[in-house]
């Protein structure tokens, strides 16, 4: 799986929890399992946001709110491709 440090630094000591789970959310290729991707790397950002709310680490305060938008992106990008009742089945 390709790494996204280019696009988010995703420094060691950063929690390697929410970061592989964006990194499966931003990697996933199966429509049908994208939504639950991104709910779980969603969560899990959010979550870690909250354990170092009194912490000075901008660097990862920086990355997860980076990360947080790449996610929205995406799931808009998902909604809009996501076959209607109304289009035709390709």
């Amino acid at each position: 799986m390709a790494q996204l440090n280019n696009v988010i630094p995703l420094d060691k000591s950063f929690s390697p929890t929410w970061k592989h789970l964006y990194e499966r959310a931003m990697m996933e290729l199966d429509k049908s399992k994208l939504p639950e991707r991104i709910a779980a790397a969603h969560r899990a950002i959010v979550d870690r946001a909250e354990e170092i709310v009194g912490n000075q680490s901008d660097d990862e305060h920086y990355a997860l709110n980076d990360a947080l938008r790449a996610l929205r992106l995406l799931e808009q990008v998902a909604a809009r491709e996501k076959p209607t009742a109304d289009s035709p089945i390709q």
